[in-house]
């Protein structure tokens, strides 16, 4: 509705003749040539509706819908806008269907508890909701519509936090069903979900600004040994760090399933490094419980979506089908126990739960109140590189003792050392310690001989020295044959041999010696796969492979041309 009715109005030539035409009188003045004309800067009085359509005269207006008075409007504007009717409304009134707009503040107590509601308005910042004209804006004022300041939305503070800064929210998409749309980014923050991961930034005030699913690269540095890089938030908590100096390679989930079940002290060793099979292929595996038959796979982000950052370079369909056949192989294999801890967020609560909804406390008999929970969070934020180079520190000058603390192989080990001289952190030295193993008491399991030293089994026996150190430290299976019995000898360290059970040192001597295998197709038997790819003409690795079920056969028999098909035999005589 028009509110102004008449207005004050300065002629111009265009405007004198349009009110003469509409009948006004006009005032004029003689000059010095007898002539009449108007003077510059004569004002009359005219009616609104008999301004031009194009006026910039301003009018006063009353909203036909909300009843806001609209001061100050250029009556072209108005004019535009009319309608037929003669009714005029405002912009959050034709926002909403050209009738009384819902206010933000109607909208929450309408739709949302009067609690929920309650806290909305408090968040409600009027220090910085202020128009352009210095005007405090509210939420009984503002449309539930509204996209906001510039298009950007409305300032809300954050309640819970009030260190936090106040963020610009479009309550438009709040009221559309964005319910997040509305809560502070600060909450979720690094600072607050994952507060472990400040000591890695070094602009500290990126923890507020970034979550944990930010793909933005931001400075970081190693809080070990100070080394700097860019990376982002998401692969950080994925991946980890990655320092390019001080790096240990091994994910949280890991550490934190390794800590698990150290914790629980069951007979098994959970060791960090990934395990392995003969029928494993190129596979490895996170870790693998002997005593329940049971493999244990941590699964990261990457398992659960596309990853278009990082070092991980499969789609998402190639990593399902491929957790899919390590799965299939692994039972194909007789492995009982196959479980999967869902590890898409590197955070100790989402493990641990994703550990107390799997099988594990189940098959190993635990409560969550048995397990520090802490401590394994603490254990998996630490670099091994750092913890080798402390145990050596503190006087352990044995990698197997080492090993053994740290649930590492010993070439892990000796590669942290390493690492740890490159820093500065420690004095291992590789050579000594490779002379004190070779002064190291041995056994060998083949008949419980023991050695003082390398070099003394090596000259009874004949052996390389060289041969004795690979299979004391896991690089061979076997060193020589003894004279007597004709058996592969296995040796291993006396201090290692004094730590492990009958079963351990059973299975050891058994991985040694050669398996009798049988082919399927004749039922002929050999001693061992070298003694059947000598008689065939074949690769043993081939007939190995058929054994472990890695391929469906190995070889061609050259008589009949047929694929030969092989078995260990005593896995064979049970399915008779």
């Amino acid at each position: 509705m028009l509110i102004t009715k008449e207005v004050e109005v300065e002629l111009n030539p265009k405007t004198i003749t349009l009110f003469e035409n509409k009948g006004y009188d006009i005032p004029k003045i003689m000059n010095r040539r007898k002539k009449l004309i108007v003077k510059r800067g004569t004002k009359i009085i005219v009616k609104v509706e008999d301004l031009s359509d194009k006026s910039m005269v301003l009018v006063d207006i009353e909203c036909d819908g909300c009843g806001e008075i609209l001061e100050n409007t250029a009556w072209q504007f108005y004019n535009k806008y009319v309608k037929e009717d003669g009714k005029y409304y405002c912009v959050k009134c034709a926002q909403n269907g050209y009738k009384k707009y819902t206010s933000f503040y109607e909208w929450c107590y309408i739709n949302l508890s009067k609690e929920d509601a309650d806290l909305i308005m408090l968040r409600w910042d009027y220090e910085l909701n202020v128009d352009k004209n210095g005007k405090i804006l509210s939420p009984q004022t503002t449309t539930y519509g509204s996209h906001g300041l510039k298009e950007r939305g409305y300032w809300f503070k954050c309640l819970e936090h009030p260190e936090h800064k106040s963020e610009q929210k479009r309550i438009k998409d709040f009221t559309n069903g964005h319910v997040g749309s509305i809560t502070c980014n600060q909450c979720n923050s690094i600072s607050i979900t994952h507060p472990y991961l400040v000591k890695y930034l070094i602009n500290k005030e990126d923890a507020l600004k970034y979550t944990v699913y930010a793909n933005t690269k931001i400075p970081m540095k190693c809080p070990e040994c100070g080394f700097e890089k860019e990376t982002s938030t998401n692969t950080l908590v994925s991946q980890g760090f990655g320092c390019n100096s001080c790096g240990d390679g091994i994910s949280y989930p890991e550490k934190f399933v390794v800590n698990v079940l150290e914790q629980l002290n069951k007979i098994f060793k959970p060791q960090l490094t990934k395990t392995t099979f003969k029928w494993c292929g190129k596979y490895k595996y996170d870790n693998y419980i002997e005593n329940i038959n049971c493999i244990i796979e941590t699964h990261g982000n990457q398992h659960y979506e596309e990853r278009t950052t990082g070092r991980w370079n499969k789609s998402l369909e190639e990593t399902e089908e491929n957790d899919f056949d390590k799965e299939w192989l692994a039972r194909s294999n007789k492995i009982k126990n196959y479980i999967i801890l869902d590890c898409r967020e590197s955070d100790m609560n989402w493990i641990k739960n994703s550990i107390m909804n799997s099988k594990l406390p189940q098959l190993l008999d635990f409560k969550e109140e048995d397990i520090d929970w802490l401590k394994c969070h603490e254990w998996a934020c630490s670099s091994m590189v750092k913890e080798v180079s402390n145990l050596w520190n503190i006087g352990i000058k044995s990698t197997l003792e080492i090993k053994q603390r740290l649930k590492l192989s010993k070439s892990s080990v000796v590669r942290y050392l390493n690492q740890s001289v490159a820093l500065g952190w420690c004095d291992y030295n590789g050579n000594e310690e490779k002379m004190k193993s070779i002064r190291k008491k041995i056994i060998c399991l083949s008949n419980n001989e023991i050695f003082e030293s390398i070099t003394e089994a090596s000259n009874k026996y004949n052996i390389g020295d060289s041969d004795i150190s690979k299979c004391c430290i896991g690089k061979c299976k076997s060193a020589g044959i003894h004279p007597d019995t004709k058996e592969k000898m296995v040796w291993i360290y006396y201090e290692e041999y004094i730590l492990k059970t009958e079963g351990e040192i059973i299975k050891i001597l058994n991985d040694a010696q050669d398996k009798k295998i049988i082919c399927l197709n004749d039922g002929e038997i050999f001693n061992s796969t070298i003694e059947a790819s000598l008689k065939y003409q074949i690769s043993p690795s081939s007939i190995s492979n058929c054994c472990h079920h890695r391929q469906k056969s190995g070889g061609i028999h050259h008589i009949k041309g047929e694929k030969l098909v092989w078995m260990f035999y005593n896995e064979y005589i049970l399915t008779i």
